[in-house]
């Protein structure tokens, strides 16, 4: 879901330049309305700010929703607004993917109504919350979803208060002085319902959901490298656990570039990692939330670490056995591992969790590769403009989706988990 997000690193080499919020932020922040609004700013440089639905669907199908607003930091050239839809089948190993540019985009706190489409919210952060989309993006295909958060289920983002969620660039990491910055807001646990017409053809959006709100407030090739990105739900007709109940598995990785580290430009890449695991059948339902900054393994030394440790939690995304793909020259993984541990939001001692995708496929259509989507060919074209000097910048994101098991240790018992595995590895540049 990674898309590109306008200065290069002004520090001098000694300093950090990057500052993850996994090493000053921990553990679960409750959202605010204002953390869920859109932001729009354009006052600030090269801005990109994403809203998305992924819904596994009780067929297994998979169904994402996309609304991307832009600004690429020139006062003459306006920001423009984008909605991205995709549905995939795995029986029939059939897509159908779509992208506009919208004319007229007009936003309104949680919503947005533009000549094509139109996105209406209700509810607070401590209510049920809905989000309704409705959209017509050409004659064969037209959208009436709403996605529903339980009052039981609130969002979060990584700790608390209004820097909670933030990571940032450069030798100040104030709002008003650090180069630029990253967000994600999280609603891990929704519930899908409407329909989609693909063809003439009516779609039951009934299933399970997430929501994430995103914010790449630089260039996104100075942003990161890599993003990686899961979602798990044992819904799409595998069914609630006996213990755990609707079971979500999140995860949210990006990897910077040599422009920003612990020690300046060039001292090494940093991972930043954050995760949840929500369960209906425990309380409280967001019942472990991870984060975890992986620093460069020149620089990570126990007498002289490269960022603050505040927690012992595991979360992390592995490539396993990367062999280089021909088409894209980027080195795909064929499995990719997803791993979440950490203390329990009830006080009850530590819980993990992990989901391995054994095969990934490296062919559309073998081992759930839905596509492989080049970023600058969708993009609208003012962006792609804006990214154009930007030399060896060629991104590409791979997507999978596939039947996985979640296996979770709660207090000493391994718990099996079945159900669907959608995951995105994003390449941004070498």
């Amino acid at each position: 879901m990674s898309w590109f997000s306008s200065q290069s690193s002004n520090s001098a080499p000694q300093g950090p330049t990057f500052f993850p919020v996994t090493s000053y932020k921990s553990g679960f922040g409750e959202l605010t309305a204002q953390d869920t609004a859109w932001a729009n700013t354009s006052n600030k440089g090269f801005q990109t700010e994403t809203q998305v639905w992924y819904s596994i669907l009780e067929d297994g199908s998979m169904l994402m929703v996309q609304v991307i607003w832009s600004y690429i930091g020139v006062f003459v050239i306006p920001a423009t607004t984008q909605m991205t839809f995709k549905h995939y089948n795995p029986n029939t190993k059939k897509t159908t993917w779509r992208s506009i540019n919208a004319t007229g985009a007009k936003f309104n706190d949680r919503g947005v109504k533009s000549d094509q489409f139109e996105i209406r919210h209700a509810g607070t952060p401590t209510t049920e919350e809905t989000y309704t989309v409705s959209a017509s993006l050409d004659k064969t295909v037209q959208l009436n979803i709403t996605y529903t958060r339980p009052s039981s289920a609130p969002g979060f983002k990584y700790g608390e208060g209004p820097e909670g969620g933030i990571s940032s660039f450069g030798k100040d990491r104030s709002a008003e002085k650090r180069d630029g910055y990253v967000v994600h807001r999280f609603h891990p646990l929704l519930h899908s319902s409407g329909t989609v017409i693909i063809d003439g053809q009516v779609v039951d959006a009934k299933g399970e959901a997430t929501w994430i709100h995103a914010i790449q407030g630089m260039r996104p090739n100075l942003v990161a490298s890599r993003w990686n990105f899961a979602f798990f739900t044992n819904g799409g007709g595998f069914g609630e656990d006996e213990k755990l109940g609707s079971v979500r598995a999140l995860q949210m990785e990006f990897e910077t570039t040599d422009d920003y580290g612990p020690k300046g430009s060039k001292s090494g890449r940093t991972k930043v990692n954050i995760g949840a695991v929500y369960t209906s059948g425990q309380t409280p339902v967001p019942f472990l939330i991870t984060g975890q900054t992986h620093a460069p393994s020149n620089s990570s030394a126990d007498d002289n670490p490269a960022y603050p440790t505040v927690n012992q939690d595991i979360s992390s995304a592995t490539h396993l056995s990367p062999v280089r793909d021909k088409e894209t020259s980027y080195a795909i993984p064929e499995g990719i591992e997803f791993k979440w541990e950490g203390d329990r939001r009830d006080g009850k001692g530590r819980v993990s969790a992990d989901v391995k995708l054994e095969k990934a496929g490296q062919v559309l259509n073998e081992n759930g590769l839905i596509e492989k989507v080049d970023v600058l060919a969708e993009i609208p074209y003012v962006i792609r403009k804006g990214l154009a000097a930007v030399t060896g910048t060629k991104p590409f994101i791979y997507q999978w989706h596939n039947p996985a098991t979640l296996n979770v240790t709660l207090d000493g018992e391994v718990i099996p988990v079945k159900g669907w595995l959608y995951n995105e590895a994003s390449y941004v540049s070498e």
